[in-house]
């Protein structure tokens, strides 16, 4: 089986967790004897990463969505296109339908209300709104979601159930595991901007100040979020691999206050390393699930667990457990079924 492999970045460009699952996705396939071949935006003289060859267009990820002639070259000899929300979209679909191709889609996120609230204007926010709801409701051959909340409302807005499903990816499990003993923090992990919750961890660290607080992440307000800080919040450098594992591996309680998420990679890579979650993503964890926006419970959770360190590590321990579902190879089967389904049926029947 060959597939092209369409995303608007990949690595070593990282915009997020999207670029993480994407390139474990394609370290599936690879191993599964899949023959991946990768287009994508960047400097075009990176022609490989950990051993997967890409070619890059010389282009924003934006300007990715005009690039329909090279997906066409590049998809003439594959039997399937793989393509990733958001910019890679339009250009695979186009060319999928000239060339009679099946295109699948992972929409890595669907979450129109939030747009409203954190666009710099009503017009912004609107055209992402518009936006999004054009890219989820086309007739790809599949539209695969990475959480059942996302899925749920991608129905809702009019995407038909049987071309569509959930396949939650995973993280790589061997690599995570707490500490002992856990140090007494509450650590946040992720890009610094107010979609993730910073400000309100913030706020949160700022008004219990007899608690540890440590922040690991970066983002363009990086400088300025760090003289907003509170004396008791700790900023760790954030690197990838190891440094990043040793710092869920110490905290006692990981807390991410997101407004919208992928999927919450960074809550599974907490309760692998025994951490106990407070969190407003919708996985199921051992911890508190709190609302987006909501200092108040925020605070109170923190306090809580910060104050019962028994407790909070039999939810470190009850969560080690709940990440055990979340492994690569499930996650790659269920995506080759889909592959196998798709091919067993005629073009005619995928338009």
């Amino acid at each position: 089986m060959r597939v092209l492999l369409t995303h608007e970045m990949f690595p070593p460009d990282f915009g997020g967790g999207g670029e993480y699952v994407v390139l474990r996705l394609t370290h599936g396939l690879r191993a599964a004897g899949v023959d991946v071949q990768v287009l994508t935006a960047g400097a075009a003289n990176i022609t490989s990463f950990e051993g997967i060859p890409t070619t890059r267009l010389p282009v924003s990820r934006y300007r990715f969505n005009l690039a329909v002639r090279t997906v066409l070259k590049s998809a003439r000899d594959v039997d399937l296109i793989q393509t990733f929300s958001y910019h890679a979209v339009l250009p695979s679909l186009v060319a999928g339908r000239i060339l009679g191709k099946p295109v699948v889609c992972y929409m890595l996120a669907f979450y129109p209300d939030l747009w409203r609230k954190i666009s710099k204007s009503p017009v912004v926010g609107q055209l992402r709104v518009w936006w999004e709801h054009f890219l989820v409701t086309r007739k790809y051959a599949r539209i695969i979601f990475l959480t059942q909340d996302n899925l749920d409302r991608a129905i809702a807005a009019g995407v038909r159930p049987e071309r569509a499903l959930l396949n939650s990816p995973a993280i790589d499990l061997e690599l995570y595991a707490p500490a002992h003993p856990k140090e007494d923090a509450v650590l946040f992990s992720g890009k610094l901007d107010e979609r993730k919750g910073i400000y309100d961890f913030l706020a949160v660290a700022q008004a219990l100040p007899h608690i540890s607080f440590r922040v690991m992440g970066s983002g363009p307000d990086e400088a300025r979020i760090r003289c907003m800080a509170s004396p008791n919040v700790e900023f760790i450098k954030f690197e990838r691999g190891e440094p990043l594992r040793r710092a869920f591996a110490a905290a006692r309680i990981f807390m991410l206050p997101s407004m919208g998420e992928t999927f919450g990679i960074a809550v599974v890579e907490a309760m692998a390393s025994g951490c106990a979650v407070i969190s407003s993503v919708p996985l199921d964890f051992s911890g508190a699930h709190i609302r987006a926006g909501d200092r108040q419970a925020m605070i109170r959770e923190v306090e809580r667990l910060y104050g019962d360190r028994e407790l909070s590590l039999q939810m470190g321990a009850a969560n080690v457990k709940l990440a055990s579902q979340f492994t690569w190879s499930q996650h790659i089967r269920t995506l080759l079924a889909v592959y196998s389904d798709v091919l067993g049926n005629s073009p005619a029947s995928l338009q």
